[in-house]
């Protein structure tokens, strides 16, 4: 009779063994792409393939870990691009595909992080006057799963060719210095807005307009680009335009509130360029 507890517990034991082996491709190329960024780069999630084209390792440590602020990265993780072909050993769901990435990393780019939690100055995103949003917020409803209008008008933004939910363009002209640049969001959220201009205002963004659902945003303003191998020299006459903390007011109709409040950081304690094929 007391053999039946023990087995219980063996059972139990085989069962955690089993849960925490990590998830991982069945097969995976890994290429440096160093051609001139084109237009087509990006990822696509698929039941079971993964892609992505001319894209570099730092977003897609951000993808695999649902990391919005990262520390300790290399120059080369954000400024070197790679081609990476994946098949899942069967139809898996995103977050899945997403543990065998974090595996992928680990593996062939030999990525060791932690995260750690600081308490610093922040800002938190507002609306500037109740019921009056700017033009370039606009609300839709959007199945991402179809990536298709599913009531109402179209969006603001993109007629034709709507990319998929929370993807944004950058459009500028490739110079170093003050650069006017148009950004737009598809179908974001305002939290996830609130992080992406978290590296152009100096401080992280969170969210405390209390909207809810999906917008697309339409946003132009002045950027700073720092010199690089495909940026030309600088113009001769200086573009005009608002900064982006000025953009995000006048034409958003929100605004940034200086706080202090806990952040968290994923932070890269080694990662390697990756191992050949």
């Amino acid at each position: 009779m007391r053999a039946l507890p023990a087995l219980a517990v063996f059972c139990f034991a085989a069962q955690t063994v089993i849960s925490q082996t990590p998830l991982s491709f069945e097969v995976a190329s890994v290429r440096l792409n160093s051609t001139f960024p084109l237009a087509g780069s990006g990822v696509q999630i698929q039941a079971e393939r993964f892609e992505a084209t001319q894209y570099p390792v730092l977003p897609l440590i951000a993808q695999a870990y649902g990391a919005s602020r990262i520390e300790g990265a290399p120059d080369w993780a954000s400024s070197e691009r790679y081609d990476i072909r994946a098949k899942a050993p069967g139809p898996s769901s995103r977050q899945e595909m997403l543990q065998m990435l974090q595996t992928l990393l680990a593996e062939r780019f030999r990525l060791k992080a932690h995260r750690e939690t600081r308490t610093m100055d922040i800002y938190g995103l507002i609306v500037a006057k109740p019921g009056a949003l700017g033009t370039g917020l606009h609300p839709v409803t959007v199945d991402c799963e179809t990536n298709e209008i599913t009531e109402g008008p179209d969006g603001k933004i993109f007629p034709g060719a709507r990319p998929r939910c929370g993807n944004s363009l950058v459009s500028m002209r490739l110079v170093s210095g003050p650069v006017l640049t148009t950004s737009r969001y598809a179908a974001t959220t305002i939290e996830k807005l609130a992080v992406g201009f978290s590296g152009g205002v100096g401080r992280p963004v969170f969210d405390r307009t209390g909207l809810s659902g999906m917008f697309d945003v339409e946003l132009q303003y002045i950027r700073e680009m720092p010199p690089g191998p495909f940026l030309s020299a600088p113009s001769r006459e200086p573009p005009q335009g608002p900064t982006l903390r000025e953009a995000i007011k006048e034409q958003l109709g929100l605004d940034l509130r200086s706080e202090r409040g806990p952040v968290e950081y994923f932070v890269i304690d080694s990662i390697d360029r990756p191992t050949s094929n």
